[in-house]
């Protein structure tokens, strides 16, 4: 997975989190922004940000709280998080050179951005939309930071009232 791929996932998930109605939002907001602090300045490991995943309890995590939300409509928006997350992780993995992965992580790849961009449909048709204009945002050869990312969700009226 490339980082463009990266990038293009942690920005559809600003906006996905933006619009849902679920009371995990502020435990998805920290792990969000672990991905960006990891993409930015690269002072995330792979284990910090594969905790925020899957803490090993039964109580903490983004497994879990997708499990406990009851609203349905979340759950395309859930799926796409927890890639855009378990995405991150692989990749500050990787960065370290860990080749012992969590199970979770060992099959990601780029196919994972397929899944991504179907499900952009089911979340909300306007995100779907403005693929092309998300994905022109990161051919600049300086990929965008998060208040890039957020300003440009912004101005294309893809943030929802957070």
């Amino acid at each position: 997975m490339n980082t463009n791929q990266l990038y293009l996932m942690l920005v559809y998930s600003e906006a996905i989190l933006s619009h849902m109605e679920t009371e995990y939002k502020p435990q998805i907001r920290v792990a969000l922004d672990a991905c960006w602090s990891f993409l930015e300045n690269k002072n995330k490991t792979g284990k910090e940000l594969y905790s925020l995943l899957d803490d090993g309890t039964d109580f903490k995590g983004i497994f879990i709280y997708m499990q406990l939300d009851e609203n349905e409509d979340n759950i395309p928006s859930w799926d796409n998080l927890s890639y855009a997350i378990g995405a991150t992780a692989r990749e500050a993995y990787l960065l370290d050179n860990q080749q012992q992965l969590p199970s979770p992580l060992e099959n990601i790849d780029s196919v994972l951005v397929d899944l991504f961009t179907e499900n952009l449909k089911e979340i909300n048709t306007d995100f779907y939309n403005h693929l092309e204009e998300i994905k022109g945002l990161l051919k600049n050869d300086c990929p965008p930071s998060k208040n890039t990312a957020l300003q440009t969700l912004e101005s294309l009226g893809l943030l929802g009232g957070s």
